[in-house]
């Protein structure tokens, strides 16, 4: 049923990822002075230039939210619906390694020398992790009480 309480959690972290979709996670300082901003789309310079170096953020975000929204709406199949919460865990796990290699490792092409700090919204999506873990685990209880219900009959 749609109703149940998998269902918000799942509807949450649908909105934590596309709250990150749309914020900044990170920026880039220089001697205290922030010389570049980075979206999961683009790096934003000081010189107001867009660098879209970053669009594999983007690319994981956006299936990861589109899932959300199909997962919500497939309570009819329950293993199916804990199985999209896993792969969502799994994208999202991926975007992380993608966001040290983009934030930590390959910075120096786009804004040389600069030190990479992470903005608060960059957590959105571990957070959005832990909701589908939550999700997760009340998709396989719920599913456990349905085939003890099926056993009695």
């Amino acid at each position: 049923m749609i109703q149940r309480i998998q269902t918000v959690y799942i509807a949450i972290a649908v909105l934590l990822t596309v709250a990150c979709l749309c914020l900044q996670i990170g920026s880039f300082d220089l001697e205290g002075l922030t010389v570049g901003r980075e979206y999961n789309l683009w790096i934003i310079d000081e010189a107001g230039k867009y660098h879209f170096s970053t669009w594999p953020l983007f690319a994981v975000l956006v299936p990861s939210a589109a899932l959300g929204v199909y997962t919500i709406f497939a309570f009819n199949n329950r293993r199916s619906q804990a199985r999209m919460c896993l792969f969502n865990i799994l994208l999202i796990i991926g975007w992380y390694i993608l966001y040290v290699v983009y934030g930590q490792i390959l910075p120096g092409d786009v804004i040389a020398q600069s030190n990479f700090k992470p903005a608060l919204f960059a957590s959105f999506p571990a957070l959005s992790a832990i909701f589908y873990i939550l999700a997760h685990r009340g998709i396989v209880a719920d599913d456990k009480l349905v085939r003890a219900a099926d056993r009695i009959r």
